[in-house]
Order: structure tokens, then sequence, then C-alpha cells
């Protein structure tokens, strides 16, 4: 081991890059599983390490010819591995579901060999991807935890727009470091796919792009979709008044009651209430309440009437109160 790429601090804490034998590790995508096996042998112990492959067991072992080597290197340090996992549906494993980490790495993620790497199809296949990526592994962070992107930056890789993607998944970029393959003896970048799936690629130019989860955005998009709902809800809710309305109506002029005195006909007096529900600021009916009074328009019904119905269709404001006196 090349010890000059690994730190060992006060506490007995050993770094290696931006990575600590403290952390919980989450390492997806794995292809011989030699980063994670790298890191391990770094650490002196790999019982923070959760490494995992799309491919099955039977697959890497027979894709990679270290692959079996490495894995049983993990496994005697402590690793838990896992095989066959969906890097967009991480937070669905029935064992990582529960499991929170400070550090999930995702080295060069690749959807596979389907044409050129140019072909517009082919860069929106890498962007599902690494958003689905990004989406999944929000679930499954600590506090303070971060995802890292291993990623070219030439042309045309650069296009998949990692900010862009991550942004969309509440997570901004906080450091864009370059990546140094050195760094991480033994670690092989392999191509994963195709007759020459243990092959390395080119890796030329490229970083290691550090997300957070922006938990105030987050917060403030979930009021933003409970404030959209609760709109269409009300919209929904008005549409379908208008029956409502006239039924409430015939039921509540049934019910009035009228005193007659002299050439008096009827006066009414209409109380409505109105409560403003917390952060919704949507208003809803909560009583209406009819009394007779004193009044001298002999167009009583009528006129309470039209007071009604202007009251329920907003005309006037929240707990407007109708005053009169004898």
């Amino acid at each position: 081991m090349n010890k000059s790429f690994s730190v060992r601090d006060d506490d007995d804490q050993v770094w290696v890059t931006h990575y600590s034998s403290n952390h919980q590790i989450l390492l997806v995508g794995e292809g011989d599983f030699s980063f994670s096996h790298s890191l391990a042998i770094s650490f002196g112990s790999a019982s923070n390490i959760s490494a995992s492959s799309l491919d099955s067991y039977d697959d890497v072992v027979r894709k990679y010819k270290n692959a079996r080597s490495n894995l049983e290197t993990l496994k005697r340090l402590g690793a838990s591995l896992y095989h066959g996992v969906d890097a967009t549906k991480l937070h669905f494993h029935p064992d990582l579901h529960f499991r929170r980490f400070d550090r999930i790495i995702f080295n060069f993620p690749h959807a596979g060999f389907h044409g050129k790497e140019a072909d517009p199809r082919l860069i929106r296949k890498h962007r599902e991807l690494v958003f689905g990526f990004f989406r999944s592994a929000s679930h499954m962070l600590r506090a303070d935890g971060e995802i890292h992107v291993s990623h070219k930056n030439k042309e045309p890789f650069c296009q998949w727009n990692l900010e862009g993607l991550a942004s969309r998944c509440f997570l901004v970029l906080v450091h864009c470091v370059a990546f140094e393959k050195s760094k991480y003896p033994g670690y092989e970048n392999k191509r994963g796919d195709g007759s020459r799936c243990d092959k390395p690629f080119t890796l030329g130019e490229c970083s290691t792009f550090k997300f957070r989860l922006c938990r105030v955005a987050k917060e403030l998009y979930a009021e933003k979709v409970k404030s959209r709902e609760m709109k269409e809800q009300e919209s929904k809710r008005l549409q379908a008044f208008p029956n409502e309305q006239n039924t409430s109506l015939n039921a509540l002029a049934s019910s009035m009651e009228f005193r007659m005195t002299g050439n008096d006909i009827g006066r009414a007096f209409l109380i409505r209430t109105l409560e403003n529900r917390q952060k919704d600021a949507i208003c809803f009916v909560k009583t209406f309440q009819f009394k007779l009074l004193k009044n001298h328009s002999s167009n009583t019904l009528t006129a309470s009437m039209e007071f009604l119905m202007e009251s329920i269709t907003g005309k006037y404001e929240p707990a407007f109160l109708i005053h009169t006196s004898d």
C-alpha cells in the first residue's frame, strides 16, 4: 500500500482524500470492487463500508478477473456487500432503506454503450441514470452527509449537467475537486459492458463533484406542493359549489322565522364566520346563522339571499359581520 495517500490523525482516524475510516460509506455501481477494496486496505478495516453492484455476484466474478479476490478481502475486513442493486432505487432496497450514510459514492456513472457518447439520446439515458441516483441517494444521507460523483469534465460528458440534475433533488454542489486515480492504490476503472467489460477506459480530466442536501429548499418545495394541492382542492370545491349553494339556500330559507310587526315584513340579519387555516391561506365557511331583526325594507328576504350569495362567493371579507340596531 502506498501510505502517502492515507493520513492517520490523533484519534486514530484514517483519511483517504475525502473519506474517513469513521464515515459510514456506501459505494454504488462498483465494477470489480477495486475502489472499495482500495479504501478498505487504506483504512485497515471495511466495517464502515457498504459496497454494491448492479451485476449479480456470478456476473461480477465472471466479468472481472480480480473481482473474486477483491470481494473476499472486503468480506474478511468486515464490509457489507450487495449485488443486483439498482442505483436509482437505493432507498427501496430491503437491506439499505433504513440505513443513513456520511458518504454515498458513484464513480463514473454510465448507462451503457448504446452508440456514440455525443448522441443526444444516449446523453438523455445517462442523465436519467444520474438523476435517478440523486433522487434516491438524497433520502439516505446523514446530517452533513455528502453524495460524491466522479465524472469526466470534457465534451460531451459535461453536457450531462450534474449540478442541474442535483438541484432538482434539492442537492447543492459544495465542492468540486480533481479526481486523481493514483490516490486510490489498486483502483481500476472498468468499462463494465460488452466484450471489453474488464478493460479500463480513458479517464482524462475528471473531477469529484460533492453535493449536500439543501433542507431549506426541500422544505420550501414541500410547502409549495402542499399549497398547490390545497388550491386544486379548493378549485374543485368551488366548481361543485353552485349546486351545494342552492341546496343550502333552500334549506336556510325554509328554516327562517319571521316576526310581523305592523307594516314591517321581516328583517334578516346574517352572520358569516370564516376561518383562515394555518399556512394554507384558504378560508372556509364555518357557520351561517340567520336571525330575525328589525328592518324597514319590504324586500328583506330577497336582500338577505343576495347578501348570502355575495358572502359565499367572496365579495365580503372573512369574518364579515353586519350590525343593525333596533
